[in-house]
């Protein structure tokens, strides 16, 4: 399937998969709150895209929803908690720039579903029959339940009393911060990858991050983390950040360098001067 038919397809998809979403909210809200019924609604919609990914035979049909549910999540929490305001404004600029930034770094890269992302790839080779059952729990539901839990803070400020606002308008400076960053270092890589270059690129926000496009990716949930100061510390709050920080030092950092380090022969120089994650100064060569 060529580019056009699956953006097409994928615009489709989409639209239905909010349609379905928003009508399993309406429906559940009479039996619960406003944060279970979102996740319901959120489960099923996840559920809805994979049975496209199914029929399509290509998991990263999942790939825009990190990014484009997120941002009607917000919305809807919005106005079902009565909480229209300079705060919750604040923060919904703050997920749509960060989804709208994320939404067309896929875009821009997208080729179509006749190319399915690396690590699917990798794990249809690994679990050949099972691919199904891992690609539900593992590539579609997992991530689906990590973002919930990343943007629960943003519920607990909507549905608290702000006590201490500033830490809103720092939470949200952060979030843009982190958005930026990322698209910054993924503008610099499309670069450097347009230039035919067969080295690792070294310059720019990547002289001092090997991944600085995973971390304003964290930076951002770090942003959303924050927020939830500005009504009190408290432990649920925390699990999301702790969870994305996990998650991109566990497996996105490590399968990403996996696949380098077999592509890019100059990527053991990177790995010991380049620091990791985190941006601090390189190491000399």
């Amino acid at each position: 399937m060529n580019r056009q038919k699956s953006l097409r397809l994928t615009a489709i998809v989409y639209l239905l998969t909010l349609a379905i979403g928003l009508g399993s909210y309406w429906w559940l809200i009479d039996a619960m709150d406003v944060l279970w019924a979102t996740l319901l609604a959120d489960v099923i919609m996840t559920v809805v895209v994979f049975a496209f990914s199914m029929r399509c035979n290509n998991s990263s049909i999942y790939d825009p929803y990190w990014s484009v549910i997120p941002v009607f999540i917000v919305l809807l929490w919005m106005f079902e908690l009565n909480a229209v305001g300079i705060y919750s404004v604040l923060l919904f600029v703050g997920v749509l720039i960060w989804g709208l930034r994320l939404t067309l770094n896929w875009y821009t890269d997208f080729k179509g579903y006749s190319h399915e992302d690396f690590r699917y790839v990798d794990f249809r080779k690994r679990f050949k029959k099972w691919y199904w059952v891992v690609s539900l729990l593992g590539i579609h539901l997992f991530p689906t339940l990590i973002v919930f839990v990343a943007l629960y803070p943003i519920y607990f400020v909507m549905m608290s009393s702000v006590l201490i606002p500033a830490f809103v308008y720092i939470g949200t400076v952060i979030m843009i911060g982190g958005a930026y960053i990322s698209f910054v270092a993924d503008t610099q890589l499309r670069m450097h990858k347009s230039s035919s270059q067969t080295t690792s690129i070294q310059h720019g926000l990547w002289a001092y991050s090997r991944h600085p496009n995973y971390f304003g990716e964290v930076l951002f949930w770090f942003g959303v983390y924050v927020t939830s100061l500005s009504v009190t510390v408290a432990t649920i709050p925390a699990i999301g950040i702790l969870s994305m920080l996990a998650l991109f030092n566990f497996y996105s950092v490590p399968k990403m360098e996996q696949k380098l380090a077999r592509n890019k022969e100059d990527y053991e120089l990177i790995i010991n001067t380049v620091p990791r994650f985190f941006f601090r100064k390189p190491k000399a060569d």
